[in-house]
């Protein structure tokens, strides 16, 4: 690599660092992040160390992530907490870089590594506290361990090690269940690949030996999460598969015997969730919820390619870039059989597949479920432009009209990949704070509307009493006094109780004694439910509710022991 060239990619890398970081230096506003990947490390904190909320089901997830969240938590700096996941993309980064660079040379390794990190999901990722990065890097390094394995299976500290990694993908996020069960089926299959010349059957046996060994070490790993689930809820993958496991699990009080509001809103929860009936399949879903064809429903591996956009389910709620699967196509249209890594490529292509194909039918597609493939998409796509260089490079007998051509496909990559950046830092608006002119406060009330009723719940809720967060979308973080929010809680009082003073009582029972409420959903539900319950949720609104503040739609009330006269 030339010091031009090196001096590029150094700028290109520096630029792209210093963009997300400033995307990244505002306060956090994302949902998940307010939910659970922030607000369970403040609990912990708060509470002196990792302890059960029964309230909260995302704290029943594996969260080796959150852990870490921890530290900027207690020091008061949440924001650093982007710059922790953001860490996780650049860790990416040098893994694929590595690995392009050991295979075809540095200079493309480079290109590799900026693929990987200017693609859109990566860039939200980045400016965002969610813990995705933390398992797509260590699903990406027990892949490409995997594949360095393969390449000489005498070293089985390779396996070893894509074991280890497995396993703390999978103490990242239950997602990575699914990666995991790819992994544990290609390794066996494509050691016996490797052997298809020799005495295939001979190697059967070690085939099954490496492939129990690494999932016994993955699962090993993995185990601190599944025992401390099992220990609590007697369903070691907790909150799912509640049915396979709720024989053996010890059955909680029901709501009605619930002694405490923890207790009370996982009981509510269980029989709010009993009550549902089985989820909509993903077929199912797009057709009545998105209105899709089957036949255009059936194109969604493909589509994911192309139709992305944030935050909206029926565009899989992000973005990818339709380079991703046109290179890796041409590679596999114009790669001969001579290629290095050819059989790396196999196993990426394999596993890509897989992913995508398993979460189609299990899942209704998002982005984000499906994004431990980007990686691995990425080396496929670096190899495929190479290959494209190299074929236009032979036919055209030029190596300059070779390089102009191939760097019109890199634009092509690249320009919407700057024009989401664009966008994005439109959307995100970190200019004010950053500079000073918005203060914490006002950044966070104008993205989440809800601040501001929060804000005078925190001045207003004496030490002991407890606030109930209603129609919120779980969003808790920002609530400094003890809070649930929950809106079984209420649901399922209003159900079961004989009259609006019964539902006050209740609530005051459970130390709730204010409601902070998106009132136009509140409405909805009112609207939904059966008309009895309305009617009793609608008299304890009338009659046991002191209204405080109403502002851009929530409202801040006193739960009052009874109605006035």
């Amino acid at each position: 690599m030339s010091t031009r060239t090196k001096t590029l990619f150094a700028a290109a890398y520096i630029l792209h660092v210093l963009w997300i970081i400033l995307l990244a230096s505002v306060p956090p506003v994302s949902r998940d992040a307010l939910t659970h990947h922030l607000a369970v490390p403040k609990l912990w904190v708060e509470g002196g160390g990792i302890h059960e909320r029964p309230d909260i089901l995302f704290s029943y997830y594996p969260q080796l992530l959150d852990v870490l969240y921890m530290a900027p938590v207690a020091l008061g700096h949440d924001i650093a907490a982007k710059y922790l996941h953001f860490t996780f993309a650049l860790l990416t980064a040098l893994l694929i870089f590595l690995f392009v660079r050991r295979r075809i040379g540095p200079s493309w390794a480079a290109l590799s590594g900026l693929f990987f990190l200017t693609l859109p999901l990566i860039v939200k990722l980045s400016v965002t506290v969610y813990v995705d990065l933390g398992l797509i890097f260590f699903t990406t390094a027990a892949l490409f361990s995997a594949a360095i394995w393969l390449e000489d299976t005498g070293r089985t500290r390779w396996l070893v090690l894509a074991a280890v990694c497995s396993g703390l993908a999978l103490g990242t996020k239950y997602n990575a269940l699914v990666s995991f069960l790819v992994l544990s089926l290609l390794l066996p299959f494509f050691y016996l690949l490797r052997f298809r010349r020799d005495n295939p059957h001979a190697e059967q046996l070690n085939a099954v030996k490496f492939g129990v060994l690494f999932v016994a070490i993955s699962l090993l790993v993995f185990s601190p999460w599944l025992i401390r689930n099992y220990s609590l809820t007697g369903n070691p993958i907790y909150p799912l598969a509640q049915g396979v496991f709720a024989a053996q699990a010890e059955q909680p009080p029901s709501p009605d015997q619930a002694t405490n509001a923890e207790a009370h809103a996982r009981a509510a929860i269980r029989e709010q969730a009993g009550k549902a009936g089985k989820p909509l399949g993903p077929l199912l879903m797009r057709r009545l919820v998105h209105e899709e064809s089957l036949g255009y429903t059936l194109l969604i591996p493909l589509r994911i390619f192309f139709e992305g956009k944030d935050d909206d389910p029926k565009y899989f709620d992000g973005r990818l870039n339709p380079l991703l699967l046109l290179l890796p196509l041409a590679l596999l249209v114009l790669a001969g059989k001579g290629d290095v890594g050819h059989r790396d490529q196999l196993l990426f292509g394999a596993y890509a597949i897989l992913m995508i194909v398993l979460v189609f039918l299990l899942k209704d597609m998002r982005m984000r479920w499906i994004a431990t493939i980007i990686p691995p998409l990425v080396v496929l796509a670096t190899d495929g432009l190479r290959t494209i260089h190299r074929q236009l490079a032979k036919r055209l007998d030029s190596a300059g009209r070779a390089n102009a051509v191939t760097g019109v496909i890199v634009a092509a990559y690249f320009v919407p990949n700057l024009l989401y950046a664009h966008a994005l830092f439109g959307k995100v608006d970190p200019v004010p704070y950053v500079t000073g002119r918005v203060d914490y406060a006002s950044y966070v009330r104008t993205h989440r509307p809800e601040y501001g009723v929060i804000e005078l719940a925190n001045q207003l809720v004496a030490p002991g009493s407890r606030v109930l967060g209603l129609f919120l979308g779980n969003r808790r973080y920002y609530f400094a006094v003890d809070a649930v929010v929950v809106n079984e809680v209420f649901t399922s009082i209003a159900e079961r109780s004989a009259s609006a003073s019964v539902i006050a009582d209740r609530l005051l029972e459970l130390g709730y004694s204010h409601i902070v409420v998106h009132a136009g959903l509140f409405r909805q539900w009112l609207t939904s439910t059966d008309e009895g319950t309305a009617s009793r949720a609608s008299a304890f609104a009338d009659e046991y509710l002191r209204e405080l503040l109403v502002e851009d739609g929530f409202g801040l009330y006193e739960i009052t022991p009874q109605a006035p006269q």
